[in-house]
């Protein structure tokens, strides 16, 4: 992270799932972009090569949102990391603002454990008439992506004979 702003306060999620696949095919799921566009609403353009630029297309409802992002690590079948900014956090763009992502595939018999790893910044007070939003806003919403997200993964990649 840059030194444009303090980094107290960040939370990080951790969630795990156990996924009867071999590694290539959890890793497939992660880097193949109509894969992910299956299991994570988002599709990710990227080649996943060290230092390359993410753009991000996801889907909120109707809306999409245009993020972007940077590939940090990339080692098939094993690890994959990535930092990524959110328009709709609030947040600036600038660095501290970015989010890091970091999956581990690590294989246990004839199933993975996938363990994903995600450092949030804290989310920027707004309030409207009858809401508001807290530091801890952006943190609670990654907690319950994950937790709903992956078992939609684990179940594409189970299911899909094409990865």
């Amino acid at each position: 992270m840059a030194e444009d702003a303090p980094q107290r306060n960040r939370h990080t999620v951790h969630q795990s799932i156990r996924i009867t696949a071999a590694p290539r095919k959890v890793w497939a799921a992660l880097v193949a972009s109509w894969a992910g566009e299956t299991w994570r609403n988002a599709d990710f353009e990227t080649d996943w090569q060290i230092g390359s630029p993410i753009a991000i297309t996801a889907r909120i409802g109707e809306k999409r949102y245009r993020d972007k992002g940077r590939v940090i690590r990339a080692e098939p079948y094993d690890l994959l990391q990535y930092a990524y900014w959110s328009r709709i956090s609030g947040l600036p763009d600038v660095p501290s603002s970015y989010s890091t992502v970091t999956f581990k595939i690590i294989p246990e018999g004839d199933q993975v454990l996938l363990e994903v790893e995600q450092d949030v910044p804290p989310s920027p007070l707004r309030q409207g008439k009858d809401w508001s939003i807290g530091p801890e806003t952006g943190f609670r919403h990654v907690e319950f992506y994950w937790r709903s997200t992956l078992p939609i993964l684990k179940r594409v990649v189970e299911q899909d004979a094409a990865l």
